[in-house]
């Protein structure tokens, strides 16, 4: 007789997911090999991005941790405040120093006009690593085209994340 799933087994949201397995322009994204980590509820995360999370739209799958942490490889990844007092320190704001460390080209098309925070509700997978540099400008000027941004802040790949993953979390000034 084949052994029964008992109902209350569930899968953990991207259990499957590997290095190997992503797209060309995901691993592109990390420098080195990123880690696969277990993000449990309450965790929060946080990007800058062009508005809110819409009902039906896609959740985008580039993440930062809001706190700060060690990963299981002893990699240690900035939180949030972490972040905002470096950009204090170099007289630049969050968003400028975010887009330069976590490599947002101007090609993805992400005006990073709004910082939007999620605090996951399920338990998921993700893979943590440093981001690789990437080209500032989509422009197909050739005095532009060796200008990078430095990228090496950690990053987080959660791909698969509907709205009834996480809720989002009220962002005040």
């Amino acid at each position: 007789m084949p052994h029964a799933t008992p109902s209350s087994a569930r899968v953990t949201l991207n259990e499957n997911l590997e290095f190997d397995g992503v797209d060309a322009t995901v691993r592109q994204a990390f420098v080195g090999r990123p880690e696969k980590v277990l993000l449990r509820p309450p965790v929060r995360l946080y990007r800058w991005t062009n508005g809110r999370l819409r009902h039906g739209e896609r959740v985008s799958p580039w993440w930062s941790f809001v706190e700060g942490r060690r990963l299981p490889s002893g990699a240690v990844v900035d939180g949030f405040r972490v972040t905002e007092e470096r950009a204090r320190r170099l007289g630049k704001t969050h968003r400028e120093l975010s887009r330069a460390r976590v490599a947002i080209s101007e090609a993805f098309g992400n005006t990073m006009a709004h910082l939007v925070v999620m605090e996951l509700t399920i338990e998921v997978w993700a893979l943590a690593g440093q981001a690789s540099g990437q080209p500032e400008f989509a422009s197909a000027r050739t005095d532009l085209q060796n200008v990078f941004l430095i990228g090496g802040a950690q990053q987080l790949f959660v791909p698969n994340l509907t709205h009834s993953h996480f809720y989002e979390v009220p962002v005040t000034a």
